[in-house]
C-alpha cells in the first residue's frame, strides 16, 4: 500500500500546483550581463514548438526576433527585455534544453529561462521520499526526475523487463531495443512497489504503455497481482494535457492529452474506480503564476544591475509588470491560459503552428493575431514605444 502520509499530502494538493509559486529550480549554470531597466516594465513568454521551432529547425525570422530582445542584436549579450520559454514539451532537463536552444538559435539561453511541462514535478520529490516511481515518455524521463531529487526512479523501458510477457505484443515489435541499462542496483523488497506514475513526456509505445500503466494503477503498484475493488490507485501525474502539437508534419500530431484521454477511456471501462489524475502545463493558472515569479527574478536582477544568473533573493514579490506577452500557436493552451491568468497577461497568437487562421471560439481569441513570432515581437516593441 502506498503510504497513508503520501495519500494525505496528495489529497491536499489542488491540482498539486500551489507548491510551485515560491521557487523554481537551482542556480543558473551560466551567466550573461544585463543592463539596468527603468520605467514601465513588460516581459515576454514564448512557446517553442510552432512558434520558435518546427521540429528541431528554427521557424524563419525567429532567431532574428529573439535578438531584438538584446541591446545589440548583432551581439546578443546585454539583455534589455526579460523573456522566458514557456512550453508544455519536455523529456530532458531544463539545462539540457537551454543548451539545445543556444545551439539552435545562437543566442544566450539560461536554464532558468526554460520552463518545461514537467518543471512543476520538482516540488513533488519530497512527497515520494524513499519510494519508487515510474517515469514514462520519450527522451530521458528518469534522468529528469532524478535531477529534481526523486530518490528511486525506474524508466518504463526498464520496468517492463522485470515482468515476463507484460507487453502482450512485445514479440511483434521489431523496433524493441535491448534491455535498457539504468546503472542501478537490484530493487530492494520495500521498493518493489511503485508509489506513483509520472508521464514526463509524450509516450512512444502507446499499446505497451497503456497496458503497463493500467496494470500498475489497478494493482496498487505491483503488476501481476489481482485488482482489489475499492483499493485506492497510486497517483499519476501528467506533465501536460495538449491534445495536439505542431511538428514538421503539415498538420498537428496527437500529444500527451490524447494519450491521457486514451488511458482514461480504457481504465474507466475496467472493473476499477474511475481514473484519478493530475495534469500540469498550460493552460493551468499556476503555470502562468509560476512564470511571473521566474520573470520577476530576472527583472529584479536586471534592475539592480546584477549579473543575470547570480543566486536569487527571495524578497517579497510586488507586481513588477504592466504587461506579460504570451506568444503561442495553440489557442486551447497558450491563449486560453493567458486569458485565465488575466492581467498582466496579453495573449498573442501566431499562424505558424496549430492555428492557421481557422475560426475559433471566443473563449480562445487572442489579444492580437500575427503571422509569426517576428511580427509578434515587432508589434510588442512598437506598442511599448521602444526603438
Amino acid at each position: 500500500m502506498a503510504s497513508a502520509v503520501l495519500r494525505r499530502n496528495l489529497s491536499k494538493m489542488s491540482l498539486g500546483v500551489d507548491v510551485l509559486l515560491r521557487s523554481h529550480g537551482g542556480r543558473f549554470c551560466r551567466t550573461f550581463i544585463s543592463r539596468r531597466v527603468r520605467g514601465s516594465s513588460f516581459a515576454i513568454a514564448f512557446d517553442i514548438d510552432g512558434v520558435i521551432l518546427r521540429g528541431g529547425t528554427p521557424i524563419p525570422g525567429a532567431p532574428a526576433a529573439l535578438r531584438l530582445l538584446y541591446d545589440d542584436p548583432s551581439h546578443p549579450v546585454q539583455l534589455r527585455i526579460p523573456y522566458i520559454f514557456l512550453t508544455n514539451g519536455g523529456g530532458t532537463t531544463e539545462a539540457a534544453r537551454a543548451s539545445e536552444l543556444r545551439r539552435q538559435l545562437n543566442i544566450p539561453v539560461l536554464p532558468d529561462q526554460v520552463l518545461l511541462g514537467h518543471t512543476p514535478f520538482r516540488k513533488l520529490a519530497d512527497l515520494f521520499k524513499n519510494q519508487r516511481v515510474l517515469a514514462v515518455g520519450k527522451g530521458e524521463p528518469d534522468a529528469v526526475l532524478r535531477s529534481y531529487g526523486f530518490d528511486h526512479v525506474v524508466h518504463l523501458d526498464s520496468f517492463v523487463n522485470e515482468f515476463e510477457n507484460i507487453d502482450g505484443l512485445g514479440r511483434f515489435k521489431p523496433w524493441n531495443q535491448p534491455s535498457r541499462k539504468d546503472g542501478g542496483t537490484p530493487v530492494a523488497d520495500h521498493l518493489s512497489q511503485l508509489a506513483g506514475v509520472f508521464v514526463v513526456s509524450d509516450p512512444v509505445d502507446w499499446s505497451r504503455d497503456l497496458q503497463v500503466i493500467c496494470d500498475v494503477l489497478r494493482s496498487d503498484g505491483k503488476p501481476g497481482t489481482e485488482a482489489v475493488p475499492g483499493r485506492p490507485q497510486p497517483p499519476i501525474f501528467f506533465a501536460a494535457d495538449d491534445l495536439d502539437y505542431q511538428s514538421t508534419f503539415p498538420v498537428p500530431r496527437l500529444g500527451m492529452g490524447a494519450f491521457r484521454i486514451a488511458l482514461e477511456s480504457i481504465y474507466n471501462r475496467l472493473p476499477s474506480a474511475p481514473l484519478q489524475y493530475v495534469s500540469y502545463g498550460k493552460p493551468q493558472l499556476t503555470v502562468y503564476k509560476h512564470a511571473e515569479h521566474v520573470l520577476h527574478d530576472l527583472l529584479t536582477q536586471m534592475r539592480s544591475g546584477a549579473v543575470v544568473g547570480a543566486p536569487k533573493t527571495r524578497e517579497p514579490m510586488h507586481p513588477p509588470f504592466d504587461t506579460i506577452y504570451m506568444i503561442g500557436d495553440n489557442p486551447s493552451t497558450d491563449i486560453l491560459g493567458a486569458k485565465i491568468a488575466g492581467r498582466p497577461w496579453f495573449p498573442i497568437l501566431t499562424r505558424t503552428g496549430c492555428y492557421r487562421g481557422q475560426s475559433i471560439s471566443r473563449l480562445y481569441q487572442a489579444g492580437k493575431v500575427v503571422e509569426d513570432v517576428e511580427e509578434a515581437v515587432d508589434f510588442i516593441i512598437r506598442r511599448e514605444g521602444l526603438n
